[in-house]
């Protein structure tokens, strides 16, 4: 089955690899300066306060709700329509890709919920991958509500082969809106081959 991701940008211990393209590139997004945190992100450290300030911006719309706890461990994030930003795939309105350390995080807003739901079921067949290319991953998708109570909706653990690396990836979506998000890894490189420390920073920021 073709993959979900034919790459994305993975910095760190595991290197890098390109972020997928099927769409035209999409016109400039503008630029907005985000206004200083308040309420509990006033509270953060002066480095996750900043994070906070620098990222809000890439995340309008319903983007927002879901990147909210990722928001202060995030870096290197750009939008569709940036220079060197993520191209649109058919269906999508929004792409945001992030690094943290050695993982990319990728939040996507879908024209509608229909396309969210075509995306998410490429997943489905790379989960059935994921368990003889990274024994332990989790069975078929469930439907849960992510630990902050931010959002509820289907959790896949998947992964696939890209230029001879084995990538792991979590897909989270959210089923009140056309947004979803996956967490990816190189399964030797940036995880030791363990699904233990992906689902740890799932854990605590979805």
């Amino acid at each position: 089955m073709a993959g979900l991701l034919t790459g994305l940008v993975i910095f760190g211990t595991g290197g890098w690899f390109l972020g997928r393209s099927t769409a035209d590139p999409a016109t400039p997004a503008p630029t907005r300066s985000a206004p200083a945190p308040t309420g509990p992100a006033a509270a953060l450290p002066p480095y996750e306060q900043n994070q906070v300030t620098i990222n809000q911006p890439k995340f309008a719309g319903p983007l927002a709700p879901v990147a909210q706890g990722w928001l202060p461990h995030l870096s290197g994030c750009q939008r569709n329509g940036e220079k060197d930003g993520p191209v649109l795939n058919k269906g999508e309105k929004a792409r945001v890709r992030c690094e943290m350390d050695a993982m990319s995080v990728i939040f996507v807003e879908y024209a509608t919920i229909a396309d969210r739901d075509k995306a998410r079921v490429k997943t489905l067949g790379q989960n059935v991958d994921a368990r003889t290319l990274t024994p332990g991953a989790a069975g078929a998708a469930v439907e849960r509500a992510t630990p902050s109570g931010r959002s509820n909706g289907n959790y896949v653990e998947y992964a696939y082969q890209a230029s001879g690396n084995t990538v792991a990836g979590i897909w989270w979506d959210d089923s009140a809106t056309p947004v979803a998000a996956y967490l990816l890894a190189y399964w030797k490189e940036g995880t030791g081959e363990k699904w233990e420390p992906m689902r740890d920073v799932w854990a605590r920021y979805a």
